[in-house]
């Protein structure tokens, strides 16, 4: 797993200067990235105001495969309690609102459609279709058969929405 590491000290000598983070050997600092004298002033400048971006996205990327590592467990967790009680549906909609719960259009159309307050997050518009579905969770979608047609009209409407 990336994990990102905030720079620790910018260091120079006479051929250029160097970004450093605490690296495993902890006596000396390990150089990730070095700008060179002959780099005009004004890009290395540049360069030292906006060192963190890599940083931020490496955190960024991080706190995406956390999410998607949650969903995942989440999906097998309610693959195995539908197993559990001895059946399993032609289709699981349970894992199939949790995937569309994350997708961005789909919460445009719960927040057009369904009056979603912003911010957008994941587990608001999970709430939300739980509501809308008349549902205490997400495994209803797979073992009651009245919710799984709400459900299946949901995402008929909302494919509709999305063809607009």
């Amino acid at each position: 797993m990336l994990s990102a590491v905030p720079i620790d000290q910018i260091s120079t000598d006479h051929e250029a200067l160097h970004l450093e983070v605490n690296g495993v050997d902890t006596t000396e600092p390990d150089i990730i990235s070095t700008i060179p004298q002959a780099c005009p002033v004004s890009n290395r400048e540049l360069l030292l105001k906006h060192v963190e971006i890599p940083a931020d996205l490496i955190r960024m990327i991080d706190a995406a495969a956390k999410l998607d590592r949650r969903r995942r467990t989440e999906i097998e967790r309610l693959q195995m309690e539908l197993e559990a009680r001895g059946g399993r549906p032609a289709k699981n909609y349970a894992a199939e609102c949790a995937m569309k719960c994350s997708e961005p259009a789909f919460k445009a159309f719960m927040e057009a459609r369904h009056a979603l307050a912003r911010p957008l997050t994941d587990d608001r518009v999970a709430a939300r279709v739980r509501s809308v579905l008349a549902i205490s969770s997400r495994t209803e979608l797979n073992t009651s058969n009245e919710a799984a047609a709400r459900w299946r009209e949901m995402v008929k409407d909302f494919d509709a929405w999305r063809k607009r």
